[in-house]
């Protein structure tokens, strides 16, 4: 590229003086000329090489001045995301707007997205104030009951998207510590770290404490696996680092999802293509460069591993393969077999789905709050678990860039911040996706007859039957990435909401199951007295386990259910969940509580006092009951609400007295 550069500034130069010379304001062949053109040629050629060399230079350096936090060290046959940027500009470019590219990074003023301006934190057992110095974010943390009291400087943050997290250093540089709590992007608010996710540490008496013990040096053992480019817990130095007085022990690549986690080591690829003739007529030719690896050229199968590396259910096969691991990194590089990985195992959502060679100390799923008793998978990150076990994907050629692109397209007529949100495809928004191998439905006549709702409805979107909001993760409901349909029977025996009964919030399994015999020739399953006469949706959020009632109270929100089954009845129920033991649960219950008539302007403190919670509670349904309402009739006959307006206390309570309360990770 620098020879191509110097060449392009030698022709321009040449050119110069004849174009000079016809514009009558040169004569050539004066000497005076002739020294100007060549004083113009290279001095050209010397900004030109100087500013290609300059914006080919690696992404990271040794960074042998960080001795407070990991450091960034490509090595081996890594080169960094800076070699690739002059040969693919727009890749780059695509890359570096993505969410993948800031997932870990340095804290600075362009990545700390949180407030630090001598903000002031409260909790039960500890007091934060974060604030500035130059340059520097700090925390300080006072603690009681032991009394303790410290100020850390943050040095990395994780998260851009929706939430940010931050890393603190310590005395010990590879062991970062955690900050307790965590920025909302759209809130503009800090919470407690255990009050983002669905996880008994919130139970706890001292919470705040157990995230400072529990998450200590959690960076290098769990973060680094997937937020950072081939991560290395306690890599091996060389004799002479290991003298030095900055050595550090872990180690990536780069921070964050960058070139090289996609498409393998760059480094030969760079070295041969520094010949210009071969990359042109490698681009020519249009045949895969054998020197780098493009997952799209990939078989479907092997294109979707590149990204189960990190989106999937994962554990070591063996404490030797762990340790192997910590000083090396994994062995998986893009285009290889994940499967056949001898240090990372893709855990598998039932016991017999799991191969015989599966790590002997790996998790019963089945205890795992990751997956639903199916084998489903239910937290969020993990989409590649869904789709391994989707027909599309093992009958057919269904892979993760059938929707998603990890560069946007240069036609795509969106923002590049819209692309960047979930990544896909321009259009896969709606039955496009699904359209590339279902083209019978591009019939408007056929698709009506097959979903039995309107061409132009929510009913009539593919996503909202075959991919439901299932999924739980970062504070609400996602969609399923394992691909099914609506079953009565399923929801029976897994607790799992279907797609039919998570829009019509108002109707009974009973009304589904009638609806899917007519429809589709589905058996109806017996059902008991509750799921006959009461509707699904307030079964599972006064019955259900604390990642059922997150779903429900996210789906309350929902506007293609609230189109579908009304906004005024879901009160008293998001209320309830107001008060409930999880805070997760709470905060999504107050979300969609204010997209409700009469909410907008409602207070209530998520992570307040247990009073103070209980009489937000019985606050919101006091709201409710005062609201002006229609005619009794409108309330639909299942939603536990009288003909007066009124609810069924009893039946209310001891569905809630019931709930399954079981404490509950949903590990993210």
């Amino acid at each position: 590229m620098i020879l191509e550069l110097f060449l392009c500034t030698v022709l321009f130069c040449a050119a110069l003086g004849p174009i000079l010379a016809l514009s009558g304001r040169f004569r050539l062949g004066t000497r005076r000329t002739a020294g100007a053109i060549a004083a113009l040629w290279l001095g050209v050629s010397i900004l030109i090489v100087a500013a290609a060399f300059l914006w080919t230079g690696p992404a990271v350096t040794r960074e042998a001045f960080a001795t407070n936090r990991p450091i960034q060290r490509p090595t081996g046959n890594y080169v960094g995301s800076g070699a690739c940027r002059n040969c693919h500009p727009h890749n780059h470019s695509t890359w570096h707007d993505s969410y993948h590219r800031t997932m870990t990074q340095v804290a600075s003023d362009e990545s700390v997205i949180g407030d630090f301006n001598n903000v002031e934190l409260t909790g039960k057992d500890l007091h934060v104030r974060l604030f500035r110095q130059g340059k520097q974010f700090l925390a300080e943390l006072d603690m009681r009951n032991p009394d303790f009291s410290e100020t850390y400087q943050v040095v990395m943050t994780t998260g851009s998207h929706n939430r940010q997290a931050y890393w603190l250093s310590t005395s010990k540089a590879r062991e970062l510590m955690i900050l307790p709590y965590m920025y909302l992007k759209a809130d503009k608010k800090w919470i407690p770290r255990h009050s983002g996710y669905i996880n008994p540490m919130c139970l706890q008496e001292r919470p705040e404490l157990a995230v400072l013990k529990g998450d200590f040096g959690r960076w290098s053992t769990v973060c680094i696996k997937c937020h950072a480019t081939h991560g290395r817990s306690e890599p091996l130095l060389d004799q002479a680092e290991s003298r030095s007085p900055n050595a550090t022990g872990t180690q990536a690549v780069e921070f964050g999802i960058s070139c090289e986690a996609c498409h393998g080591p760059g480094a030969e690829h760079v070295r041969v293509n520094q010949d210009p003739l071969r990359r042109y007529r490698q681009h020519l030719a249009d045949e895969p460069d054998l020197t780098i690896v493009n997952p799209a050229r990939l078989p479907h199968d092997r294109s979707s591993e590149v990204c189960g590396q990190c989106h999937a259910v994962i554990f070591h096969r063996t404490d030797e393969a762990e340790k192997n691991w910590r000083q090396k990194g994994y062995t998986y590089r893009p285009g290889g077999n994940l499967h056949a990985d001898p240090i990372q195992f893709i855990m598998r959502g039932r016991l017999d789905l799991m191969p015989p060679d599966r790590p002997r100390d790996a998790p019963n799923p089945a205890e795992d709050g990751s997956f639903w008793s199916d084998g489903m998978i239910r937290c969020s990150g993990r989409e590649y678990n869904g789709l391994l076990d989707t027909p599309c994907f093992q009958r057919g050629k269904m892979s993760c860039l059938s929707c998603h692109q990890m560069h946007q397209a240069k036609d795509d007529p969106r923002k590049r911040k819209e692309w960047a949100d979930d990544q896909l495809k321009f259009g896969m928004e709606g039955n496009r996706a699904c359209l590339q191998c279902h083209e019978q439905f591009k019939n408007a006549d056929r698709l009506t007859r097959h979903t039995h709702h309107a061409g132009d409805s929510t009913g009539s979107l593919c996503y909202n039957c075959h991919m439901p909001f299932t999924t739980y993760g970062i504070m609400k409901a996602i969609r399923s990435h394992q691909i099914d349909s609506p079953s009565v029977k399923t929801s029976l025996a897994t607790g799992r909401p279907n797609a039919c009964n998570q829009c019509h919030l108002d109707k009974t399994l009973a009304w589904t199951a009638q609806r899917l015999a007519s429809w589709y020739k589905i058996p109806a399953p017996k059902l008991a007295k509750d799921e006959q006469q009461i509707a699904a949706s307030i079964l599972w959020t006064l019955r259900g386990d604390a990642g059922q009632r997150a779903l429900m109270a996210w789906s309350f929100g929902w506007d293609d259910a609230l189109a579908a089954s009304g906004n005024h009845w879901q009160a008293p129920y998001l209320a309830q969940l107001l008060d409930d033991r999880y805070d997760a649960v709470r905060y999504i219950a107050e979300r969609s509580l204010k997209r409700l008539p009469g909410f907008r302007e409602f207070t209530y403190n998520f992570v307040g006092p247990p009073d103070q919670r209980a009489a937000a509670s019985q606050r919101a349904r006091q709201t409710w009951a005062d609201l002006p309402k229609s005619a009794p009739q409108d309330f639909p006959p299942h939603v536990l609400i009288d003909k007066q307006g009124r609810i069924r206390e009893g039946d209310f309570q001891r569905l809630w007295k019931n709930r399954d309360d079981r404490p509950m990770a949903i590990n993210e």
